[in-house]
């Protein structure tokens, strides 16, 4: 069964700064990957060490590899947005996040391309991490709101690049009106969560993600920053889920208002889960304020029943 969101491209965005000591080890590992029909861009925020060196000699070998060198210093959020705006992407192609000081285990890539593939807009993995023996990650808890759990999403993180399209340019920057230095991650997926509900959302319970922990890592350089920007993020308001795109649009026309309670259900045994489906009523323009109370809303688990107008 054919899904409008079914993906063609898989982009990876590599933000970094001054990781010439360990750029050549994540790219190798994207080389390594099971699954090769992947683009990465290597963003590199302005760093003052040989980092883009070290990707030219790579892009050399292999034109899957691209790089965007900053006019100006990003920091973390502004650098992996400017990344991500400088791609020319469909909204259903798949991104992907890797911090340019980790690296990815070889089956990494193919795992998140399938439950893509399957439906899922938003996938992420679980991680190792230097020095822990912990997850940090687990499955999203649908019943409660997003910014009200504890952290979920762990690395590797990606999503259709729908989501990404839209996020308010507002969503990412902190209370001083910069963008985000420090808890970007927090000010990316949680609104991305939001709004593409949860049972769009996918997490692969495998470790499949290493995280590097040196000296310059964020949690160890800005802390404070950190808690301040979590705190500030976890407290603003919820986005309302996002009702633009859809797996499938079915038409329907010929309805009673009596029949509304089980075309719901009906409609969901027609499509796997997670498929979401926009379910468009046609109606002839004078019939509009009749059915006004009873459109724009979810009337089963990924099915949303929508109107349209007769012509």
């Amino acid at each position: 069964m054919t899904s409008s969101l079914t993906p063609k491209q898989f982009y990876v965005v590599i933000p970094c700064y001054n990781c010439e000591e360990y750029i050549g080890e994540c790219l190798e590992s994207l080389q390594k990957q099971t699954f090769g029909d992947w683009i990465a861009l290597v963003a590199d925020d302005c760093s003052t060490d040989n980092t883009a060196e070290v990707v030219r000699s790579y892009m050399k070998d292999d034109d899957r590899i691209q790089l965007r060198v900053g006019d100006e210093r990003g920091w973390l959020m502004g650098n992996t947005l400017n990344g991500l705006r400088s791609l020319d992407m469909a909204p259903s192609d798949v991104v992907a996040i890797l911090d340019g000081d980790d690296w990815l285990l070889e089956t990494c890539l193919e795992k998140v391309w399938a439950a893509h593939n399957s439906g899922y807009d938003f996938v992420y993995t679980d991680e190792e991490i230097d020095g822990q023996n912990h997850s940090i990650a687990g499955p999203l808890i649908a019943s409660a709101p997003v910014r009200h759990q504890s952290w979920r999403f762990s690395q590797l993180r990606s999503f259709k690049r729908y989501l990404f399209d839209m996020l308010e340019d507002e969503t990412f920057l902190d209370r001083d009106g910069n963008y985000f230095r420090a808890a970007g991650d927090l000010a990316l997926y949680m609104p991305m969560a939001e709004l593409v509900g949860p049972e769009k959302i996918h997490y692969i319970p495998e470790l499949l993600y290493h995280y590097r922990v040196h000296e310059s890592c964020n949690f160890k350089v800005m802390r404070d920053e950190q808690l301040r920007n979590n705190w500030d993020i976890r407290n603003r308001s919820a986005l309302i889920r996002q009702t633009t795109h859809f797996d499938v649009v079915e038409q329907i026309s010929d309805l009673e208002k009596t029949e509304l309670q089980e075309l719901g259900p009906a409609i969901r045994k027609q499509y796997p889960m997670p498929y979401t489906i926009n379910v468009c009523h046609m109606i002839d323009p004078s019939e509009a304020n009749t059915w006004r109370p009873y459109h724009n809303l979810w009337i089963d688990e990924g099915v949303y029943f929508s109107a349209g107008f007769i012509k």
